[in-house]
């Protein structure tokens, strides 16, 4: 398939990059700063682009069969509407030019703590993830009043570990486990949905999976 993966040149997004490059697919990586992607393949285009400008966003989304988004909130050194602005951009463009499988990275905060609240609504919820959960929740309720078929891939703390690394996997709810994820498993894992469909619209809780006893 031809991927183009936003958010490119951050820690998840090179990751998603080079196993979309190893299982066989073209990739456009999307970045404001393609460039510092330390990465050379002959099925590697690259894309300076700041998806707050939907015209360069609209351009680079034609010919490609799906996207895979990373972009985050973070708390220091980035504007906040990167993720809300971009997704908006991303909602309206997508179907323009036939295209309408997206996963994205999210946040576990968006993910069910119980029937009626969410993980970022519970009681000594982390205040310092507050402004980024809030930026998420506007993201996927923006997906859930659009046409895309969509998946939003909500992990807990992201760590370099194996690419073979197993992951438990839950809509809606976040696996009662260690609450971190390898990013490579998670890139594998990402890419795999994309490219075959699983978990349209759908929130979905990743995690590694605890070592057998």
């Amino acid at each position: 398939m031809r991927l183009l993966v936003i958010g490119a040149s951050g820690r998840m997004g090179a990751h998603v990059v080079r196993e979309a490059l190893n299982e066989g697919h073209s990739v456009t990586a999307v970045s404001r700063a393609p460039g510092s992607l330390e990465l050379e393949h002959p099925r590697l285009e690259r894309a300076a682009v700041d998806v707050r400008d939907a015209a360069r966003l609209r351009a680079v989304l034609p010919g490609h069969e799906a996207v895979l988004c990373t972009l985050g909130y973070r708390r220091h050194g980035e504007t906040p509407d990167v993720l809300s602005v971009g997704m908006r951009h991303l909602i309206a463009e997508m179907p323009e030019v036939g295209l309408h499988r997206l996963v994205a990275l999210s946040s576990a905060g968006i993910l069910q703590w119980d029937a009626d609240r969410l993980r970022c609504e519970r009681p000594g919820y982390p205040a310092s993830f507050l402004p980024g959960a809030s930026m998420h929740r506007q993201a996927w309720q923006a997906l859930e009043a659009s046409p895309l078929d969509w998946t939003l891939v909500c992990p807990p703390e992201l760590i370099e570990g194996p690419r073979e690394q197993p992951l438990l996997v839950q809509p809606d709810f976040l696996p009662q486990a260690p609450k971190h994820v390898s990013m490579p498993a998670l890139a594998r894992w990402m890419v795999e949905t994309a490219v075959h469909g699983a978990w349209i619209r759908k929130r979905v809780g990743v995690i590694d999976a605890p070592p057998a006893d």
